[in-house]
């Protein structure tokens, strides 16, 4: 079944009903072009659909590619060479459970579908795998800064996936990498009850200045019954620059049960009366489906959930939200 059709198909589900305009602006024809240019010979890749949760509608595009679909083969990108295809070739080179998925991921709201950033999701603790990474794509002068964060993570955190940034790293802006951290139950729960724990351990990795605004931000979440996650931007020495992003991750069950999408109101309403979003977290729900769909004898299962609320603080600004949709396709086969 033709992959830009079933694009297409998605991304009219997800966006049906009011919901381009609302949440997805006029991003529709970039991401498109984001969507072929990321293509490899055969898989159809997972999506990420970027929202923000106020201010003006925008989507940005990541497209995912799974290490199962494409091991060993001799993948290529529809529409990037240079360390792109080199981290390519090197990802499908990996063993087995080393590596998860290789993410293009695109600022399609600022028109840039030439630079994406390209980050790797790990299958576990594995630093020399994610330093190699590094190198292929094109970041091997960061492998030691790499290195130096996660000897400064605390015990319990697990470094989930490396990105670089190319489009972000121009001008006057150092060198980061970013780097995701799973949290795990134990200390997420230890987090939403003790303050002292929560701002010494991300003063361990360097964010060092914590408004009280920011560390009830980050016990609101870790008051959830859902995954927390951190995201850094890690620079010279391993040390996070004062960025940093909390995130908690949803499940599709999660929306089809009613105690769970109660407690998803409860955060995005509160994150409401703090002026943080507005009212458009009430479409999101909107956006989840799976359904059959039949070309000739092809079948194929499509889908689609929201998967992620990320509150991002910044120095010197007031903190953002953005909502993200994953999507895909299973079952059948896409050409």
């Amino acid at each position: 079944m033709d992959r830009l059709t079933l694009f297409d198909l998605i991304y009219a589900l997800a966006a049906v009903g009011g919901r381009e305009e609302l949440l997805f602006g006029d991003c529709a024809e970039g991401m498109r072009e984001a969507f072929l240019r990321s293509l490899t010979p055969t898989a159809f890749p997972e999506l990420w659909f970027e929202l923000p949760l106020a201010g003006a509608p925008w989507c940005d595009l990541h497209a995912l590619v799974s290490y199962t679909d494409l091991a060993g083969s001799d993948a290529t990108f529809a529409g990037h060479g240079g360390a792109y295809a080199d981290a390519l070739t090197w990802f499908v080179g990996q063993e087995p459970r080393t590596v998860r998925q290789l993410a293009m991921s695109y600022d399609v709201s600022s028109g840039d579908v030439d630079h994406p950033a390209v980050q790797l999701l790990l299958g576990g603790s594995y630093l020399k795998v994610a330093q190699e990474f590094l190198k292929a794509a094109g970041r091997a002068d960061a492998t030691a800064d790499y290195q130096a964060f996660i000897e400064r993570m605390p015990s319990g955190w697990y470094a989930c996936y490396v990105g670089v940034f190319p489009s972000r790293e121009t001008g006057d802006v150092a060198p980061w990498v970013r780097v995701e951290c799973i949290v795990g139950d134990e200390l997420q729960q230890a987090y939403a009850a003790d303050e002292a724990l929560l701002r010494s351990h991300l003063a361990q990795v360097g964010i060092e200045q914590l408004s009280p605004s920011l560390v009830a931000g980050v016990q609101l979440l870790a008051r959830t019954p859902f995954p927390l996650e951190f995201q850094f931007n890690v620079g010279a020495e391993g040390k996070a620059l004062p960025v940093l992003s909390a995130s908690v991750r949803f499940q599709p069950t999660d929306w089809t049960r009613p105690e769970r999408t109660q407690r998803i109101a409860q955060l995005a309403m509160c994150l409401e009366r703090e002026g943080l979003i507005d009212g458009r977290w009430k479409d999101l729900a909107g956006t989840a489906f799976a359904k059959h769909v039949t070309h000739g004898d092809e079948t194929a299962l499509v889908y689609c959930h929201p998967a992620f609320v990320k509150v991002r603080w910044r120095e010197g600004e007031p903190p953002d939200v953005k909502a993200y949709l994953i999507a895909g396709m299973s079952e059948g086969d896409a050409q």
